[in-house]
């Protein structure tokens, strides 16, 4: 869980909030923090934080600089710093992040890509995954050909 300081750091931030009565229809683009306590649908992105309190939801995908969720999430996520599932918290769908904590109790339903690079988009990396996985599988097959022409060789003999 994130320290008292650096949550009051980030609430003394915030530059939007969007409150627990209030439903968003499209996407939302700040430059700083950001809070959702009311529902989203469209992508949320921010240069700064983004908070999803315990009564948020968001359907679509998110970005910012660190990510708290503690309601509910269905899309990608991607996070150039910390991301944090809190215990309240579900998300569904993949997370791109530099650090991850998920507390216990909460649900994350997803691939997770922790890297240096953070903010580097999912589609690149998926697609690098499906190729080198498919240039394994040739490399596999050509092995396993070789060792049976091998074990041919010696069992001739």
């Amino acid at each position: 869980m994130l320290g008292k300081k650096s949550v009051e750091q980030i609430n003394a931030k915030i530059s939007s909030i969007i409150g627990a009565d209030m439903v968003v229809d499209g996407d939302i683009r700040a430059k700083e923090a950001v809070r959702v306590e009311g529902s989203v649908t469209g992508d949320v992105e921010t240069e700064g934080a983004l908070i999803i309190s315990s009564s948020g939801k968001v359907k679509g995908n998110v970005k910012g600089s660190s990510i708290i969720i503690g309601g509910s999430l269905e899309g990608d996520l991607t996070s150039g710093g910390r991301t944090e599932v809190a215990s309240t918290g579900k998300v569904i769908g993949n997370i791109r992040t530099k650090s991850l904590v998920v507390d216990e109790n909460a649900v994350f339903q997803g691939q997770c890509i922790m890297n240096t690079e953070g903010l580097s988009p999912l589609s690149e990396t998926s697609s690098n995954v499906s190729e080198t996985e498919e240039q394994k599988e040739e490399e596999s097959k050509k092995d396993n050909n070789n060792n049976n022409n091998n074990n041919n060789k010696w069992n001739k003999r």
